[in-house]
C-alpha cells in the first residue's frame, strides 16, 4: 500500500539573498524516510507559464541542502529561467534500487513517486526536464538517465564517480552493492561506465565535467572516449580544478547553459 502526502513549505530564507521553497514527499515505498525537496523557481514567474527544470543530486555524506550551500541557486534560476530541483538521496544511497539492501529502492522511488510529484506541484515543462549531479550525484544522474532516458532531454556530471570502483567510499558503497571483490559484479553493473550502450541507445546529449587534480580525472576522461568512440553525443570538458565545492561551483553554470540550448529543440 502507498501513500505520499506532499506539502509545500512556502518559506522564504534570507541567508545568502536567496529564496528558496520546499515540500515533502511522503511514502511508504522504496525509501527509508519521507524525502525532503528544496526548489528554487524563476523569481517574478507567471504563474501559468512552463519552465524547464534541472534536477540536482548531492554527493555523497549529503543532503537536499548541498547544492544550494555551494551554488546562489535563486539568482540561477533567475539567470537561466529554469526551476531547479533538489531532492534529498539520504547520503548515500547512491541513488540506486539496491540489491542487498531491503527497503532501498532509490530509483523506484525517484520514478514512481519523486518525479509525478514535482510534475504535480511545480510549473515543469515535462519536455524540458534535465538532470545532473556531482561526486556521488555524478554517477546517480547518468544511472538514472540510463533507467529512462525518455524522462529527460540530456543528462550530466560533474567529478561523477562514473566508476564505482574508483571510489574512495568503499565501506558507503559496501552498504548497497555488497562485498568490493572481482567476483561481485554489482560494481560493475551499477557503473556508467559499463553501461554504454545505454546511453548510445538513448540518443541524447551527454555533459561531463571533471576538474583535472580530481582524483576521478582518469576514469572521467576514459569514459568519454569510450562515449565518443560509439558515437554518443557527449560535450566532455576538464578544467584546473579539485573534487571540492569551488570546482562544483564554477562548474554548474556551466551545465546549465549547456541544457538551455536544448530547450527548444525537441
Amino acid at each position: 500500500m502507498k501513500f505520499f502526502t506532499p506539502f509545500i513549505i512556502m518559506f522564504l530564507l534570507s541567508l545568502s539573498g536567496f529564496s528558496q521553497r520546499q515540500f515533502v514527499i511522503k511514502t511508504q515505498n522504496y525509501i527509508p524516510q519521507f524525502d525532503t525537496v528544496n526548489y528554487y523557481l524563476p523569481s517574478a514567474s507567471d504563474s501559468l507559464k512552463k519552465f524547464p527544470a534541472v534536477i540536482l543530486l548531492h554527493g555523497y555524506d549529503g543532503s537536499f541542502r548541498q547544492w544550494g550551500k555551494i551554488c546562489n541557486l535563486q539568482k540561477l534560476s533567475d539567470e537561466f529561467k529554469m526551476i531547479l530541483i533538489c531532492p534529498d538521496g539520504f547520503k548515500e544511497s547512491w541513488y540506486i534500487n539496491s540489491p542487498v539492501r531491503p527497503g532501498l529502492r532509490y530509483a523506484d522511488f525517484f520514478f514512481e513517486d519523486f518525479l509525478p510529484e514535482v510534475f504535480k506541484t511545480l510549473p515543469v515543462d515535462t519536455a524540458a526536464v534535465f538532470l545532473t549531479g556531482l561526486s556521488m550525484g555524478g554517477h546517480g544522474a547518468l544511472h538514472l538517465f540510463s533507467l529512462h532516458p525518455e524522462k529527460f532531454r540530456a543528462a550530466g556530471s560533474i567529478s561523477g564517480v562514473v566508476d564505482l570502483r574508483s571510489s574512495s567510499v568503499t565501506n558507503s558503497l559496501t552498504k548497497v552493492l555488497g562485498i568490493k571483490s572481482k567476483t561481485n559484479e554489482n560494481w560493475d553493473n551499477f557503473s556508467a561506465m559499463n553501461n554504454i550502450e545505454k546511453f548510445k541507445a538513448a540518443n541524447k546529449p551527454l555533459i561531463i565535467n571533471c576538474g583535472s587534480q580530481d582524483f576521478l580525472i582518469g576514469v572521467n576522461r576514459k569514459f568519454a572516449q569510450k562515449c565518443s568512440a560509439e558515437g554518443i553525443k557527449i560535450f566532455y570538458m576538464e578544467s584546473p580544478g579539485k573534487h571540492n565545492k569551488e570546482y562544483w561551483n564554477l562548474l554548474l553554470p556551466e551545465q546549465l547553459r549547456f541544457f538551455r540550448q536544448f530547450v527548444s529543440k525537441q
